[in-house]
């Protein structure tokens, strides 16, 4: 019972977010217009000081990434955020 339970609360604060401020925020990173559609999305909280910003939490999920006349990536991306949702750091990684 008591593995069942953490197993439980591990799913309730690891749930997918619907948040699509990571994806806009590493689209803006390219010189190019690009699309980045995420499937999924995780976000955990964090709430610590790197270096002298305050990390509230970190976003990670897979997608998709779109050039244009080109054909889509499967892609990781992993962004952190400042504290009311405002993105100071991203990375997309190919898959």
């Amino acid at each position: 019972m008591k593995k069942a339970f953490l197993i439980f609360l591990t799913f309730l604060f690891t749930g997918p977010a619907n948040s699509t401020v990571c994806s806009e925020y590493l689209s803006t990173a390219y010189q190019q217009p690009v699309t980045l559609t995420s499937k999924k999305e995780y976000i955990d909280k964090y709430e610590e000081m790197i270096g002298s910003n305050f990390v509230s939490s970190i976003v990670y999920g897979k997608g998709y990434l779109k050039f244009p006349e080109k054909r889509r990536l499967k892609i990781y991306y992993i962004c952190q955020l400042e504290s009311y949702n405002k993105p100071i750091w991203g990375y997309v990684i190919p898959h």
